[in-house]
């Protein structure tokens, strides 16, 4: 049972960035619907929302939306950094309690 709660702990993490992921694609849809209209123009034959996930985690790391000085950006790629530390701190402990029991 003690071995769910890492998984639990992580899995509710994902959840939770994955809605913000979400949100923040909406509002920038919203927003910027002309920088969205060149990110979700695909002419490769993939899937749409597998080009639309690398090209809006492109453009929030060197694109456009980098540049972009928006609170609700700028919070989500902070959220998103501390997720994963947050992420690691649970799997690292995980791991200390396994090597150390």
């Amino acid at each position: 049972m003690e071995e769910l709660i890492p998984i639990t702990l992580i899995t509710i993490l994902l959840f939770i960035q994955i809605k913000m992921y979400k949100n923040l694609c909406k509002y920038l849809a919203r927003l910027y619907p002309e920088e969205w209209h060149k990110l979700t123009k695909h002419t490769l034959g993939t899937s749409q929302w597998s080009l639309l996930n690398a090209a809006v985690g492109e453009s929030l790391k060197t694109g456009f939306f980098s540049t972009v000085s928006d609170n609700k950006v700028k919070t989500y790629i902070q959220f998103r950094k501390y997720n994963l530390v947050a992420m690691s701190a649970v799997l690292s402990c995980n791991f200390v309690l396994v090597v150390f029991n």
